[in-house]
Protein backbone atom coordinates (compact mmCIF):
# COMPACT_ATOMS: atom_id res chain seq x y z
CA UNK A 1 0.00 0.00 0.00
CA UNK A 2 1.38 3.52 -0.41
CA UNK A 3 1.51 5.94 2.06
CA UNK A 4 1.81 8.55 0.01
CA UNK A 5 -1.18 8.43 -1.29
CA UNK A 6 -4.41 8.78 0.80
CA UNK A 7 -7.64 8.75 -1.04
CA UNK A 8 -10.69 10.18 0.65
CA UNK A 9 -14.28 8.59 0.77
CA UNK A 10 -15.92 11.68 -0.89
CA UNK A 11 -17.37 11.12 -4.08
CA UNK A 12 -19.59 13.46 -5.79
CA UNK A 13 -21.07 14.82 -8.70
CA UNK A 14 -19.63 17.99 -10.02
CA UNK A 15 -21.94 20.02 -11.81
CA UNK A 16 -20.06 22.78 -13.02
CA UNK A 17 -17.69 20.33 -14.62
CA UNK A 18 -20.37 17.38 -15.55
CA UNK A 19 -18.27 14.59 -13.83
CA UNK A 20 -17.64 12.68 -10.89
CA UNK A 21 -14.76 14.42 -8.65
CA UNK A 22 -13.38 12.80 -5.80
CA UNK A 23 -9.58 13.67 -3.77
CA UNK A 24 -6.70 12.08 -2.37
CA UNK A 25 -3.88 13.48 -0.24
CA UNK A 26 -0.47 12.96 -2.28
CA UNK A 27 2.29 14.03 0.03
CA UNK A 28 0.36 15.81 2.03
CA UNK A 29 -1.29 17.78 -0.47
CA UNK A 30 -5.24 17.55 -1.94
CA UNK A 31 -5.55 16.79 -5.50
CA UNK A 32 -9.03 16.92 -7.20
CA UNK A 33 -9.42 14.13 -9.15
CA UNK A 34 -12.39 13.84 -11.82
CA UNK A 35 -14.07 11.55 -13.94
CA UNK A 36 -16.17 12.90 -17.10
CA UNK A 37 -19.74 12.03 -17.24
CA UNK A 38 -20.27 10.19 -20.70
CA UNK A 39 -23.04 11.34 -22.68
CA UNK A 40 -25.74 8.68 -22.67
CA UNK A 41 -25.49 8.45 -18.58
CA UNK A 42 -27.41 10.26 -15.94
CA UNK A 43 -25.74 11.74 -13.29
CA UNK A 44 -27.00 10.17 -10.16
CA UNK A 45 -26.41 6.57 -12.09
CA UNK A 46 -23.00 7.41 -13.33
CA UNK A 47 -21.90 8.64 -9.43
CA UNK A 48 -23.34 5.57 -8.27
CA UNK A 49 -21.02 3.05 -10.80
CA UNK A 50 -18.15 4.73 -9.84
CA UNK A 51 -18.85 4.42 -6.09
CA UNK A 52 -18.90 0.85 -6.81
CA UNK A 53 -16.10 0.53 -9.06
CA UNK A 54 -14.21 2.91 -6.30
CA UNK A 55 -11.03 0.91 -6.45
CA UNK A 56 -10.62 1.04 -10.22
CA UNK A 57 -10.71 4.57 -10.77
CA UNK A 58 -8.32 4.99 -7.38
CA UNK A 59 -5.60 3.09 -9.20
CA UNK A 60 -6.27 4.74 -12.41
CA UNK A 61 -6.05 8.09 -10.61
CA UNK A 62 -2.85 6.94 -8.88
CA UNK A 63 -1.03 5.64 -12.44
CA UNK A 64 -2.10 9.08 -13.17
CA UNK A 65 -0.51 11.15 -10.73
CA UNK A 66 2.83 8.81 -11.12
CA UNK A 67 2.30 10.12 -14.75
CA UNK A 68 2.19 13.80 -13.71
CA UNK A 69 -0.64 14.04 -15.81
CA UNK A 70 -2.28 17.33 -13.88
CA UNK A 71 -4.04 20.08 -15.83
CA UNK A 72 -3.15 23.74 -15.29
CA UNK A 73 -5.48 23.76 -12.61
CA UNK A 74 -3.63 20.84 -10.81
CA UNK A 75 -6.38 18.78 -11.26
CA UNK A 76 -6.42 15.22 -12.58
CA UNK A 77 -8.88 14.02 -15.39
CA UNK A 78 -9.25 9.94 -15.99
Amino acid sequence: MNQQLIFNNDFAFALARQAVSFSCLVGGLKVHCYIPLPAEQQAEAFLQQVKADAFHWEDCAEQAIADDAYNSAGEVWL
